[in-house]
This record gives structure tokens, C-alpha cells and sequence, in this order.
């Protein structure tokens, strides 16, 4: 089986990396590392990159090893299991028992470690994480950085446009997708339905059988919160005369004129008292569109301020936050319930709580049946 030189390279620095841990054993012989042989069953070839025949307290042991460019968790949850089968068939077709599966890679994420852990395959990355564990030998050190750290996949999911597709997975996190009917829905392209989807899968967040499917939403939704920037728009501050139930029952009426709704949501804490209570706030907040920001101010009787403010709105270009609105009440337009958590975790510790309060209570429940 010939390498491109790429991943001849590649491969050449797994086998170095694997050896300076080796030959730090003081009863540990280390061979020369030599091409795997391929094995075969009806499904598929089953084939690794390179074996390395190890000594260790007079048995002699074989380290299969897999290298990996890329070890994204579900890359690395595949390499476990068809290593796992390599290993089987090699010590049944050639009558041994002391084969080893190894995956290295650039980097090991403590979460891709634990899927190796997990599937009994040791592991070694460049950056000085590793677990090997055989014939007495056991070498395990994690926690290292990655030096090439590269988020930008995963933040590039919750953009404006890309992080609408999350909101329609997230509402019905066990439905299965196909991909035009979650590009019609999110009401974007089938290219950023399909960026989405090859994301998420990599990142082992979703998985594809039969179509797309949230498996652990709140891993997604954890990795939300600290990518999340609020949309794009202006803070505008008022003062109402109005308050407590009276600026409740105008903003009521405001809320059900004859203008099609939602041009505006009640947000953050407002959006949470209508949701799930947990703390009042006295300062009301909403989006809304700049056509509808003029009917707040004078239905709610609204002067501009720049401190004391009562009532915040945020007139915001992004629409597609109110077609994710929610009606917890009637006549109550709120933000939706990711979308209200989101900007309660921002909001700081006492918006955490609330946001958690709600994650619990309203979230987290239609999450029953997947991973999580």
C-alpha cells in the first residue's frame, strides 16, 4: 500500500513520536516499524498504516497503529472500532494474541481520549498526550494543549444564517432530517445545510442515519453559549411612567395590535417570567424590527434615557428571531426558548441561574431518548 508523501510524512513523525515514548522504558526493546499487513472479510479490507513488534518482560507484543491528520471524536470513535476488528482477525489469522491497537494524530482532544479509553485502544498524540498500556508497560499523561488549536469549524455553526439550522434541530431534537426539508425550514441553502451537517458529525454532535439527527444537544448547546454573540442591531434605553402590572397590560395591547405578529418579542428576563419563572426583573426587554420600535415608544409612553432605563429595545436585523418566537402566553410573544437562554447566560450570574433554571425546566425535557 503506497503514501502520498503527506502521508508518508505524517506517518514517519507517528512512528517517531511512539518511539521516544517506548524507549524511555528501561525493560521495553523496541523492533522496526514495518508495513501492516491487510486482512480481509466479506464487508471490507481492513488495514492499518504501520505495526511496531515491542519486547516487554520477555513477551513479545505488536503495536498495530492507526494515524489519523484529523481526530475529530467521531473520526476517532470509527478508528477505534475498525481497529478493534483489525486486531481480532489479525491474532485469529495469524495465531497470536498480543496485538495492540494504537491511534496517533497531531492532537487528542481529553474527549476523543475518553473514546479510546472507552473502546480499550491506547493512544498517542504529538502535543504529549498519551495512555499506552501493555505487558507491564502503562504511559498516560493528558491535559496537554493543543499548539495548533483551531475552533473556527465549530464557531462557524453560529453564525447568523448557520445557527438558524441549529435552532430547527434544537426544537425537535429527535427528529431525523433530510437535507432539503432543514434547509426549507431554516430557510437557507442546501450548501449551509450541508456545511452544518458535516460539522456537526465530525464534532460528534449529530449523526446521519437515515438522515440528520441531533445525538448530544447539549454539547451543542454548551459550545453555543461561549461562541454566542447577540444579533446584529442597536440598544435603544426608555423610561416608562408606566410599571408593574399597568406597563404589563400595555405592552399587552402593544403586543396584539392589528399589525401582523411578531415584529417584536419580549426577551431575556422578560421572556423568562412568561417561560419559566424564576427571578422578576423590573426593566422590560425586547427585539424588535425598526417599523415596530416606533409603536413601543408610544404605546408604552417610552422616553429615551441614557441611565434608569425600565424598558431596553434592541432593534435587530435579524428576522429570523422572531419566526423562532415562542407564545408561552397568550398574546405573549417571546424569544424561543435556545434564543432565551442564550441571552440569559450572557446576561451574567444571576442571568446564569435563570438560564439554567430554564434549561432544566423547558429544555432539557425534549431532550429525553438522546445522548444529550
Amino acid at each position: 500500500m503506497g503514501f502520498s508523501n503527506s502521508e508518508s510524512t505524517l506517518i514517519d513523525a507517528a512512528q517517531s513520536r511512539l518511539c521516544e515514548l517506548l524507549v524511555r522504558v528501561p525493560f521495553v526493546s523496541i523492533g522496526v516499524a514495518r508495513e501492516a499487513p491487510e486482512l480481509f472479510n466479506l464487508l471490507q479490507t481492513l488495514r492499518t498504516d504501520f505495526e511496531l513488534k515491542v519486547m516487554a518482560h520477555g513477551e513479545t507484543w505488536t503495536l498495530t497503529c492507526d494515524v489519523k491528520q484529523s481526530a475529530q471524536p467521531r473520526q476517532v470513535r470509527d478508528a477505534a472500532l475498525r481497529l478493534r476488528e483489525y486486531v481480532r482477525q489479525h491474532d485469529q489469522r495469524l495465531n497470536e494474541r498480543n496485538t495492540v491497537p494504537v491511534i496517533l494524530a497531531p492532537y487528542i482532544s481529553l474527549e476523543a481520549a475518553a473514546i479510546c479509553s472507552e473502546a480499550g485502544v491506547s493512544y498517542v498524540d504529538f502535543a504529549g498526550n498519551c495512555r499506552l498500556a501493555f505487558g507491564g508497560v502503562f504511559i498516560e499523561r493528558e491535559g496537554v494543549p493543543n499548539p495548533n488549536v483551531d475552533k473556527r469549524p465549530l464557531r462557524s455553526i453560529f453564525g447568523p444564517k448557520a445557527s438558524n439550522i441549529l435552532r430547527v434541530l434544537m426544537r425537535e431534537p429527535q427528529r431525523v432530517w433530510k437535507v432539503d426539508e432543514l434547509a426549507k425550514a431554516a430557510r437557507v441553502s442546501l450548501g449551509q445545510v450541508s456545511n452544518v451537517r458535516r460539522i456537526l458529525v465530525d464534532q460528534d454532535l449529530a449523526d446521519t442515519d437515515g438522515g440528520l439527527r441531533l445525538t448530544r444537544p447539549g454539547k451543542l448547546l454548551d459550545a453555543w453559549r461561549v461562541a454566542y454573540k447577540p444579533p446584529t442591531g442597536e440598544r435603544k434605553r426608555y423610561y416608562s411612567f408606566k410599571q408593574g402590572d399597568a406597563l404589563d397590560a400595555a405592552i399587552l395591547s402593544v403586543m396584539n395590535n392589528p399589525i401582523p405578529m411578531p415584529h417584536t418579542v419580549l426577551s431575556g428576563h422578560s421572556a423568562a417570567m412568561w417561560i419559566a419563572p424564576f427571578a422578576r426583573s423590573s426593566t422590560r426587554s425586547f427585539y424588535c424590527d425598526e417599523g415596530m420600535e416606533t409603536i413601543l415608544v408610544e404605546g408604552l409612553e417610552l422616553t429615551a434615557v441614557e441611565k434608569g432605563e425600565n424598558v431596553i429595545i434592541d432593534v435587530i436585523e435579524n428576522n429570523d428571531i422572531f419566526t423562532d418566537a415562542i407564545e408561552p402566553a397568550p398574546g405573549r410573544h417571546c424569544t424561543g426558548l435556545v434564543q432565551t437562554y442564550l441571552d440569559l447566560w450572557r446576561s451574567g450570574e444571576r442571568g446564569q441561574e435563570a438560564a439554567e433554571h430554564l434549561r432544566k425546566t423547558k429544555i432539557e425535557p425534549a431532550w429525553r431518548g438522546v445522548s444529550g
